[in-house]
């Protein structure tokens, strides 16, 4: 699991916490890796390492709910693209959805809204990326960007013309289930990788019923 970029972040987490505890929290990247590699006697890749610290920023820091550059950073991490940190790629609906339900598993946020509640700067960023994607329905937790469903102002700026009402409706359709579709698969795959996990102390079984709810929603028709 530490050597395949298959691996989700929550897992390869969870494996330095059962290791190393919360002391582990305060190392650097380098301290983790070698301690790693001397445990196990391989070379840890970069992207593994990469997807480590993502998770020890959800939990050292709030810059995922705070900083809009960050924010766009460990969505590209959990998402599985490499870090570049000299080069900023906008993070899509499919990453984000990923990284916001890996963050909520990892971290789950308070009730503190300074804390944990997504800025108006990473809201607006959520916002423009549907938008630009053609995403008026937001799914599961993308909504949390949205005060309100904007499908429901266009569904009424066209009530009156039903031939663009049905494209678009049909257009919203495939977009939600194509992002259904990539949740189910990767939480999926998520769940099998908690499962098999072996872990010195903790369990997994909170999570791994978290994330059968979660597939169970996302397969109900909306």
């Amino acid at each position: 699991m530490l050597a395949t970029e298959e691996t989700f972040t929550t897992p390869l987490f969870l494996v330095v916490m059962d290791l190393y505890g919360p002391d582990a929290l305060q190392w650097s990247p380098e301290t983790i890796r070698l301690e790693l590699e001397d445990d196990f006697q391989l070379k840890v890749p970069q992207f593994t390492m990469d997807k480590i610290m993502a998770a020890v920023s959800l939990v050292t820091t709030n810059f995922f709910y705070k900083d809009v550059t960050k924010f766009v950073e460990i969505c590209n991490i959990i998402g599985g693209d490499e870090f570049q940190p000299d080069e900023f790629e906008p993070a899509d609906a499919g990453e984000m959805l990923l990284a916001m339900t890996e963050a909520l598993l990892i971290w789950p946020p308070d009730d503190d809204a300074e804390d944990t509640e997504f800025s108006e700067e990473i809201r607006e960023y959520i916002r423009q990326v549907l938008n630009d994607e053609g995403i008026l329905r937001p799914f599961d937790v993308l909504r949390l960007a949205f005060e309100d469903d904007r499908g429901v102002n266009v569904d009424s700026e066209y009530a009156d013309d039903p031939e663009m009402f049905s494209a678009i409706y049909s257009m919203q359709q495939s977009k939600q289930n194509d992002l259904k579709g990539m949740l189910i698969e990767n939480v999926t795959a998520l769940t099998q990788q908690l499962q098999m996990l072996p872990l010195n102390s903790g369990q997994t079984e909170q999570a791994v019923q978290q994330l059968h709810q979660m597939v169970s929603s996302a397969s109900v028709p909306s």
